[in-house]
């Protein structure tokens, strides 16, 4: 049985590799469409400021400390999206955007990842947000990647260096903290692991698949 810090490396080389994510790596994506995921970005960096503040949800004991500056240090960055979307002369991520019908499925698997803090353990808390933090590396780093490729860098907040700089070391300081938790093969906690890169890989690829669809298939 694989252990909690296999199933994490699992996890990420996997969406790593989601036809989205290969798309903007590859460049195939065209500068004028790029902006049009940044609702997708928008919505994902909206619920995750619940995963943080559930994530950390842990009043005692010898990680309450931990949890509390996690908390500080990375809230608030949904706000940041919403700057990005202004920049670009889009909409504001209104109720009507969030909560539209072809947008549901985008919600149940964001809801699928809330839901894993329900009565959750402080052990089972961190490790869903150590997943969020590495599959959020690897999606900040990719768009980051294409933004400075595309002399977008100068126009971008939260695709931008700033974002990177501020998330830096997040997972690494998450899985000191967990320590031995990575070693564990708990199957409760594989399950978390699992259904956080489940559920943010298929809401990416149907995001991707709504925006870029006629640039993904081009692979």
């Amino acid at each position: 049985m694989k252990t909690v810090f296999q199933a994490l490396a699992a996890g990420a080389e996997a969406y790593a590799d989601l036809d989205v994510f290969r798309a903007v790596r590859d460049d195939r994506i065209p500068v004028d469409a790029f902006p049009s995921f940044f609702v997708e970005q928008a919505m994902a960096a909206r619920w995750f400021q619940d995963f943080i503040w559930a994530g950390t949800a842990i009043e005692a004991g010898p990680l309450a400390a931990f949890a509390a500056a996690h908390r500080r240090r990375d809230s608030g960055h949904y706000r940041w999206s919403e700057r990005d979307l202004a920049r670009f002369g889009l909409p504001a991520l209104d109720l009507d955007a969030a909560f539209a019908l072809d947008r549901l499925d985008t919600r149940i698997q964001l809801a699928r990842i809330l839901a894993l803090f329900h009565e959750a353990t402080t052990e089972m808390r961190l490790v869903v947000l150590l997943a969020l933090e590495r599959a959020g590396d690897i999606t900040l780093s990719t768009l980051n990647g294409y933004v400075h490729r595309h002399g977008l860098a100068e126009r971008t907040h939260y695709l931008g260096d700033a974002h990177v700089a501020v998330e830096e070391d997040q997972a690494a300081r998450i899985a000191e903290a967990l320590g031995p938790v990575l070693a564990s093969s708990d199957p409760q906690l594989l399950e978390t692991v699992r259904i956080t890169f489940d559920a943010l890989s298929r809401m990416f690829a149907d995001g991707g698949s709504r925006h870029w669809s006629r640039w993904m298939e081009a692979a």
